[in-house]
């Protein structure tokens, strides 16, 4: 089969492998549909501390696949689609028992610590089969857009965090895939007013087509000013930072209003995690910063139930399609930043 794969040489590559031989328990699926995220792209760039020098492993964990051989606990059989929650938790472990899996000490992630979606085939192991990560797909969702599924499960425990309510404002730092999402699940849940802050005058155009209320340049204007304009003084009731810049979360503490709620969505590198953060804002305002990171299977599921509900609600953010012997094209299209979501079609 072809695979578009991490090289030990650090490149990205599309190679022919073997077919994966599935063993009890396991499921052997055809891949539809495989998203391209920012972590494929860390990857690619050689950042990403799970694909070391060396690292030999086709990554891809948006998924959308069809049973080849094998059956699911929900009774997916061979012939039906099914998009898979990559993320495989011990279950055993204190964050497992308390229902944070995404927080798993010793996870395995399809696409990440063992070979993902951006191949042919892809082999979905017992320990997921087991956990109910083949999740059906809903009758009439089109896989292409299924797989955003776990970006949307990613967001959700974000938005989830900061505990949005229908008389908000919520400010989002950053209009890419991860900030318009948290866009378009702040219009699902009433929220009053969205601000987006994005320096790109395309997707400052698009957050706006989709629903916000205000869009800031932060690079023409004070950020936290026009913030101040809008909420006549107060601040932001709630800020996602979902773009991995340092000072963007260090600004994000004097955007939220007195009993304001912040989530630090975004990851930073390694060399930039350290920053100064005005302590005194969280002390005096009473502020809940909070962070999160990855999602569970319950997660994907709520993600799947809502991309079946609403689908035309998030089908602008799919935007580019490519076959997996354009993989190289597939990725420098996600890199460009015109793009979206880009998805490759083994």
């Amino acid at each position: 089969m072809q695979a578009y794969r991490h090289r030990p040489t650090g490149q990205m590559e599309l190679v022919a492998l073997p077919e994966p031989t599935p063993c009890a328990g396991d499921v052997l699926a055809e891949v539809v549909s495989a998203g391209i995220c920012g972590t494929d792209l860390k990857i690619a760039r050689g950042e990403h501390r799970l694909f070391p020098p060396g690292t030999d492993r086709t990554p891809g964990h948006e998924m959308v696949v069809r049973v080849l051989e094998g059956e699911s606990d929900d009774g997916l059989a061979a012939g039906q689609l099914a998009a898979v929650a990559p993320n495989i938790a011990c279950g055993r472990c204190p964050a497992c028992r308390s229902g944070r899996g995404n927080l798993c000490a010793e996870y395995e992630s399809i696409g990440l610590t063992m070979d993902g979606a951006f191949a042919e085939h892809v082999l979905v192991p017992t320990a997921a089969v087991g956990q109910g990560n083949l999740l059906p797909l809903p009758a009439g969702l089109d896989p292409d857009l299924a797989v955003l599924m776990e970006p949307i499960a990613a967001v959700l425990r974000g938005v989830d965090a900061i505990e949005l309510r229908s008389a908000d404002t919520l400010v989002i730092a950053g209009a890419g895939p991860i900030g318009l999402i948290a866009l378009l699940l702040a219009r699902l849940r009433g929220v009053a007013r969205v601000v987006v802050s994005q320096p790109s005058e395309g997707r400052r155009e698009l957050a706006r087509r989709l629903g916000a209320d205000e869009v800031i340049d932060p690079r023409a204007s004070d950020v936290v000013k026009e913030v101040l304009r809008v909420t006549d003084g107060r601040g932001a009731d709630a800020v996602m930072v979902t773009t991995p810049v340092p000072e963007v979360f260090a600004q994000s503490l004097e955007l939220a209003a007195v009993g304001g709620r912040v989530n630090f969505f975004a990851g930073l590198p390694a060399s930039a995690g350290r920053i100064p953060l005005e302590a005194n804002l969280v002390h005096y305002r009473e502020l809940t910063v909070t962070g999160s990171t990855a999602n569970t299977t319950d997660d994907c599921r709520r993600a799947l139930e809502l991309l079946a509900e609403h689908p035309g609600t998030f089908a602008p953010l799919v935007t580019h399609h490519f076959d997996l012997r354009a993989a190289d094209q597939a990725f420098a299209e996600a890199k460009g930043g015109q793009a979206l979501k880009v998805v490759i079609q083994p």
